[in-house]
C-alpha cells in the first residue's frame, strides 16, 4: 500500500470544521506543508477553499462535495475533525435536542460525508477521524459526547477493513485535551492545536493507523493494561 510522503506538495486536504482549534491548526500545517487545503465552517466566509456549510444538514453536505469537486483533483486526505461537546445530566435535567445535535456533529455526520466523498478519493489515500480517549473510556459529565465518539471509532475500525482492498488508510487520531474553545474550563494539562497538528502529519507520513497524541497514548495503555484504574480516573471528570 502506498504511503504519503513527508513531502504533501500536490496533495489535496479537506479538513472539516477548520475555522478554529485542531481544525485551524490542521489547515495551517497541510498548508505549509505545501498542499492544497479546502476546510469548511457554519461561519466560514466563502472563498476557493472554504465553504460555508453546516455537516449536519443535508444542504450544507452537499455544498461540501460541490466544492471538493472544484479542487484541482481527487482527495489524498479526508479529516473528519469538526465536532461538538456538551455536559448532559440525565439524571437532573431535561435533555431536549442537544443529545440530537452532538449525534448528528460527531457521528451521523462523518459517515455521511465519507460515504458521498469516497468517489473523490484518491487510491492511497488517508481517511482520518478524530476519536477521543472517552471513545475507550467514557467521562461521567459527557455521556452523548462519549457514545458518539465511540460510534465513531467503531466505524472507522469496520470501515479500515472494508476499505483495505482499494488501498485507502482509514486512520483513527486519538488527541488528549487541547486547548480549545469546546474545552474552555475543563481539566488541567491541555496541549495546544498545534501540537496535535504536528502529530497528525508525522503520523500520516510513517503510515500509522492509529495516532494517539500526548497523554492519549498513556490513558490508552491503561485501558488495556489497567482499564478498571482508568475507569475510575474517568469516572472522576
Amino acid at each position: 500500500m502506498t504511503r504519503l510522503t513527508q513531502d504533501f506538495s500536490g496533495k489535496r486536504v479537506f479538513v472539516t470544521g477548520g475555522t478554529q482549534g485542531i481544525g485551524a491548526a490542521l489547515v495551517a500545517a497541510f498548508t505549509d506543508a505545501g498542499a492544497e487545503v479546502l476546510t469548511c465552517g457554519r461561519t466560514v466566509t466563502p472563498s476557493p477553499f472554504a465553504v460555508a456549510a453546516d455537516i449536519a444538514t443535508d444542504e450544507g453536505r452537499a455544498a461540501i462535495i460541490s466544492a471538493v469537486a472544484r479542487l484541482s483533483g481527487p482527495l489524498d486526505i479526508l479529516i473528519h475533525n469538526a465536532g461538538t461537546q456538551q455536559a448532559l445530566d440525565y439524571a437532573n435535567g431535561t435533555i431536549g435536542e442537544a443529545a440530537d445535535q452532538e449525534i448528528a456533529v460527531n457521528l451521523v455526520a462523518p459517515i455521511r460525508l465519507t460515504e458521498t466523498l469516497l468517489p473523490y478519493m484518491v487510491r492511497g489515500g488517508a481517511i482520518c477521524f478524530l476519536t477521543s480517549v472517552l471513545a475507550y473510556k467514557p467521562k461521567t459529565s459527557a455521556p452523548v459526547y462519549c457514545a458518539s465518539k465511540a460510534g465513531l471509532r467503531s466505524f472507522a475500525l469496520a470501515l479500515r477493513q472494508q476499505l483495505a482492498p482499494q488501498e485507502l488508510r482509514v486512520v483513527e487520531i486519538v488527541p488528549p485535551l487541547v486547548a480549545t474553545a469546546m474545552t474552555g474550563g475543563r481539566g488541567r494539562g491541555k496541549i495546544s492545536p498545534e501540537r496535535v497538528a504536528r502529530a497528525v502529519l508525522t503520523g500520516l507520513t510513517a503510515g500509522t493507523d492509529r495516532i494517539a497524541i500526548g497523554k492519549a497514548g498513556p490513558a490508552l495503555f491503561l485501558d488495556r493494561w489497567a482499564p478498571r484504574l482508568l475507569s475510575r480516573m474517568m469516572a472522576r471528570q
